[in-house]
C-alpha cells in the first residue's frame, strides 16, 4: 500500500515540509500539494514600532511591505519564523513553537515600548488583547488575507479512491476549511500541530488523529513519519 500525504500550506511551505520528509523516508509515497489557504496581501500602514511579534512566517514576509528598520527586536513564534525574521534583518527572539507560550513569554519578559502583531487576516489567539490587558501597548497589523481555496482535484480523485490520506494540519483555519470539504470516503489521517488545530478538526473528517510532540515544523515532520511507518509496516 502506498499512502498518499496531502500538503495544504502554500506552495513554498509545503514544498520545504516535503523535502524535509523525502529527506528522512525511503519508503512509498504519493505527495500530492493541495493549497487550502492563499496568502493576500493587504494594504496597510505600519508606524515604526519598538518590537514587532510574528506567529507565522506569512506575517515575516508581509511585513517586507511595511518598510521597516533593519534590526527591530521580533518576538517570533517558532525556530522557522525566527530563522526567517533574522534573514529579513530583524533581531529575532525564539518562542516555544506556539501562540500561548509566546504570549507568556513576552509577558514575563515586560519589553519596553510600542509592539506590534504583523498578521493575517484570520487569526486566533488575542495576542494584542491579552498582552494589552497585562499592561503593555501592543496593535494589530493585518498586513494579508488568508483566503480558502477549494482541494485540487488531484486531491479529490485521491479521496475519493479510498486510498489511505495523511493531511499534516498547522493551522485551525486549514482544519476549518478541510471540514467544508468533507466528508470522506478514504481513512483520513490528520496530523495536528497543536491542540487548537486538533479541536477544529470535525469528527467526520479523519478516522485518526496525531498530535504533534510539540508545535514545531521538526515535530510535523516527525509525527508525519511515524504515521508513514505505521501504515506501511516499515521500522
Amino acid at each position: 500500500m502506498t499512502p498518499t500525504v496531502i500538503l495544504t500550506r502554500p506552495k513554498a511551505q509545503s514544498e520545504s515540509f516535503a523535502a524535509e520528509l523525502l529527506l528522512h523516508w525511503d519508503g512509498p509515497v504519493e505527495i500530492i500539494h493541495a493549497p487550502l489557504i492563499a496568502i493576500v496581501p493587504v494594504d496597510t500602514i505600519c508606524t515604526t514600532p519598538d518590537a514587532v511579534i510574528f506567529t507565522s512566517a506569512n506575517g515575516v514576509s508581509a511585513s517586507e511591505q511595511l518598510g521597516l528598520p533593519k534590526g527591530l527586536s521580533a518576538w517570533c513564534v517558532g525556530s522557522k519564523t525566527s530563522d526567517m525574521a533574522r534573514d529579513a534583518g530583524f533581531e529575532p527572539v525564539t518562542g516555544p513553537g506556539d501562540a500561548d507560550g509566546l504570549v507568556r513569554q513576552i509577558i514575563a519578559a515586560n519589553p519596553r515600548g510600542r509592539l506590534a502583531h504583523i498578521r493575517g487576516m484570520h487569526a486566533r489567539g488575542d495576542i494584542s488583547a491579552r498582552l494589552n490587558a497585562a499592561g503593555m501597548t501592543c496593535e494589530d497589523v493585518i498586513a494579508y488575507d488568508q483566503k480558502a481555496l477549494r482541494l485540487t482535484q488531484e486531491a479529490k480523485s485521491a479521496i475519493s479512491a479510498q486510498k489511505c490520506v495523511v493531511f499534516p494540519l498547522f493551522s485551525p483555519r486549514t482544519a476549518t476549511i478541510l471540514n467544508g470539504e468533507g466528508p470522506f470516503a478514504a481513512a483520513v489521517h490528520v496530523i495536528a500541530l497543536s491542540e487548537a488545530v486538533k479541536s477544529a478538526i470535525s469528527p467526520e473528517i479523519a478516522k485518526q488523529v496525531t498530535l504533534a510532540e510539540s508545535p514545531d515544523g521538526n515535530e510535523m515532520v516527525a509525527a508525519t513519519l511515524d504515521v508513514l511507518r505505521s501504515l506501511t509496516g516499515r521500522r
